[in-house]
């Protein structure tokens, strides 16, 4: 499910890329960093472990 993840959020990376290239939009733009941001986070693992939290938290 990770790989899944950081592969959407690079197609949607490459995407917004394209259409800020095409348009100079700043909305592209601010979708294109939240999307790497989101890949790095995917990358990371920490989603899979829940950012951290164990079994103990309630």
């Amino acid at each position: 499910m990770q790989y899944l993840a950081m592969i959407i959020s690079a197609v949607m990376f490459a995407f917004s890329g394209w259409m800020y290239s095409q348009t100079g939009d700043w909305v592209a733009l601010v979708f294109m960093v939240g999307s790497g941001a989101y890949g790095l986070l995917f990358a990371s693992g920490k989603v899979a472990t829940g950012l951290g939290r164990n079994s103990s938290d309630k």
